[in-house]
């Protein structure tokens, strides 16, 4: 029986140090493990305190864990603040679980952020509003490069386009692919080609690859 009382004597006063902190945790360990190798001279008894010592280690370690996801989550709860500052526009980074912050920057970095993920999950599940976001980009991508969309009867990169090649037809794939195929020679510049939108084969490849360069 003291035997038992003193294992458990050994596994609370690892845990008890564990309260404050791995430093205190592991010096507990340490001072313990070396007691019992210079004490204890019965061998079914080393093994057994050693077992023990492990033991209280590994139970320990729960309560690090736990510690560490509770701040791993905190230091992940990072968001974009955009504001206005000296009539010009700004973004910063600021922390959602810091309690220091202003609780009106957190209450529009809250609403910031919220409205990003409306609009991402808009984005990536309804076609339609996809589909007009990439056309204003590219729309801007175009202009950048000097090239007017009125250039362009209204294609973009974006653009989904069907096309021939050794009398098998390919597709839907954007211009942008289509572009990228010809310059990788995977497909013949003179393919016959169709948009989405057209029923007739009756542009070239070449022909778009054109409105881009």
């Amino acid at each position: 029986m003291a035997v038992l009382l003193y294992q458990i004597g050994i596994f609370f006063a690892i845990q008890i140090a564990s309260l404050f902190g791995k430093s205190a945790r592991n010096t507990a360990i340490i001072l313990i493990t070396i007691f019992t190798l210079l004490q204890v001279f019965i061998s079914w008894l080393l093994l057994l305190q050693l077992f023990t010592i492990f033991i209280s280690y590994r139970v320990s370690m729960r309560w690090f864990e736990n510690s560490d996801i509770e701040s791993s989550n905190k230091k992940t709860n990072k968001v974009l603040y955009s504001y206005m500052e000296n009539g010009g526009h700004s973004v910063t980074e600021v922390d959602l679980n810091d309690e220091n912050i202003d609780a009106e920057i957190r209450r529009k970095a809250k609403l910031q952020e919220d409205a990003r993920k409306v609009s991402r999950y808009s984005y990536e599940n309804d076609p339609e509003m996809k589909s007009a976001v990439d056309g204003v980009l590219n729309s801007f991508a175009m202009r950048a490069k000097g090239i007017h969309p009125s250039q362009t009867n209204g294609i973009n990169l974006k653009t989904k386009f069907y096309y021939i090649d050794h009398s098998q037809t390919y597709g839907p794939v954007t211009a942008e692919k289509l572009i990228r195929l010809v310059k990788n020679n995977q497909i013949n510049r003179n393919c016959f080609v169709r948009q989405e939108s057209e029923k007739e084969f009756e542009k070239r490849v070449f022909e778009i690859v054109g409105l881009f360069q």
